[in-house]
């Protein structure tokens, strides 16, 4: 599977069993934008990728909450803000 398209904000969450998660924005259009988690294992190698929230459009900036969630907003006039957990397990 490909890497998305049109990246914008990011950030690197922790995960439960010692790896971590880059979760980064799509910024695309008309639905197609969202937020993919690229999963590493605790010695850095690479374990999975996933689609983590889509059918946003916009998805430019954002950031890390203090729960290891990732804040995803859309930039345009109707954009809401969207609480991504990139950790597969819950916390």
């Amino acid at each position: 599977r490909a890497y998305h398209m049109y990246i914008d904000g990011a950030g690197v969450t922790p995960l439960r069993d010692g790896g971590y998660v880059y979760v980064s924005n799509s910024e695309d259009y008309n639905g197609k934008a969202g937020v993919h988690g690229l999963y590493f294992s605790n010695d850095g190698q690479i374990t999975d990728y996933k689609t983590l929230l889509y059918g946003t459009t916009w998805n430019c900036g954002g950031g890390l909450s203090p729960w290891n969630t990732w804040i995803s907003c859309e930039e345009h006039d109707r954009g809401q803000c969207w609480q991504v957990d990139g950790n597969a397990s819950g916390w």
